[in-house]
């Protein structure tokens, strides 16, 4: 059956609408983030509007502090989604499934752009689409499409193309597919670079603990799901399938235990193309903060930025959460440091330990 999966949106009933995070939610919930309001009135220049209804977009910059702004709106406006969640012990943001008025799915989005009528960016999503189909082998039932495009709100002039591809397998095939492309001459593919990278590395060192520099590198040589096609800012974003997905809500109890940065060798990335990026780590050292009783797992991130940062067997310096996971189902506990948290307050952080000769 099909749940509801990172990146769908929904829409609530006073007509809010947010985004999925993840694809494993507490029973009768959505874990979510707020995105788009009926008549709100934002700062953010570009508009987004449907069948005469204008829709301000409350979230200012993707990231956790971005996140706990919207939560303030809602404990002031909707209290009725801001709940303590037992098994994860922080303040989070959950829908309620029975406050569902629409739920948004981004393959039928696609489906509904290659069988209909379209405007001309969405001729520009199915070109995109095919384009990446074909040099990847996956076929484009496995894709879709969200954000703006897919609520129907998207601006004609500066709305980007935000992809999704689903399947473990199928999102492997289109990392490499992606980075090839970017890497070929004439093929519509770029990589910010000149002012557009200063642009970007500047709004990025902004609201996160990165140089301009790191900044610069990771756009110009490790971010292979963000760039432009012919012009348009467009991103991709693997997402696993149910049968994908073997655990429940209720399967981990996880409790805080203070802020560590630590050292580390990946031993396993598959998993990091995915919300959440997880790193099975090997080899920690504890740079600051109290030695934890046994050792660390993983490293676990809920900034996209940091997904897919490094291959098995690199070094990552990490800064976040310290957190004690008791995993029921497996009857074990372990510990992961967490990246992307409201205690962190936008601090935390993964770097290869690469970027340190990369930069001098």
């Amino acid at each position: 059956m099909r749940g509801f999966r990172d990146r769908d949106f929904v829409e609530s009933v006073e007509g809010l609408l947010f985004a999925v995070i993840g694809n494993t939610h507490p029973v009768g919930k959505i874990v979510a983030y707020l995105k788009y309001i009926p008549g709100y009135q934002s700062n953010i220049r570009v508009k987004w509007s449907r069948n005469g209804v204008q829709f301000g977009r409350i979230l200012p910059y993707y990231s956790a502090t971005g996140v706990a702004q919207t939560k303030e709106f809602l404990q002031k406006n909707y209290p009725h989604y801001i709940v303590f969640d037992k098994y994860r012990s922080i303040e989070l943001i959950e829908v309620p499934i029975s406050y569902v008025k629409k739920h948004y799915r981004p393959e039928e989005r696609l489906r509904e752009i290659m069988e209909g009528s379209r405007d001309p960016l969405e001729e520009m999503v199915l070109e995109l689409v095919a384009r990446v189909s074909e040099e990847s082998g996956v076929s484009m039932e496995s894709f879709g499409v969200t954000g703006s495009i897919l609520l129907k709100i998207h601006n004609l002039v500066y709305s980007d193309i935000d992809l999704i591809v689903y399947g473990m397998e199928n999102s492997y095939r289109v990392r490499e597919a992606i980075k090839k492309l970017l890497g070929a001459p004439n093929s519509g593919f770029y990589r910010p670079s000149g002012e557009v990278l200063e642009e970007w590395a500047r709004d990025i060192a902004r609201i996160h603990p990165l140089s301009i520099e790191e900044a610069k590198l990771l756009y110009s040589k490790y971010k292979w799901n963000r760039a432009f096609y012919k012009g348009r800012q467009f991103s991709i974003h693997p997402v696993k399938v149910e049968s994908e997905v073997n655990e429940r809500w209720e399967d981990r109890i996880v409790k805080p235990k203070g802020l560590v940065k630590i050292r580390a060798k990946v031993v396993d990335s598959s998993n990091s193309i995915f919300m959440p990026a997880v790193y099975s780590v090997d080899n920690v050292e504890i740079i600051d903060g109290e030695a934890p009783p046994k050792p660390i797992r993983y490293v676990v991130s809920y900034e996209g930025l940091y997904m897919d940062l490094v291959e098995d067997g690199d070094e990552i310096v990490a800064f976040g959460k310290l957190e004690i996971v008791e995993d029921l189902k497996a009857s074990e506990e372990y510990l992961q440091v967490t990246i992307g948290t409201f205690e962190a307050g936008g601090r935390d952080y993964i770097k290869p330990v690469a970027w340190q000769k990369e930069i001098l």
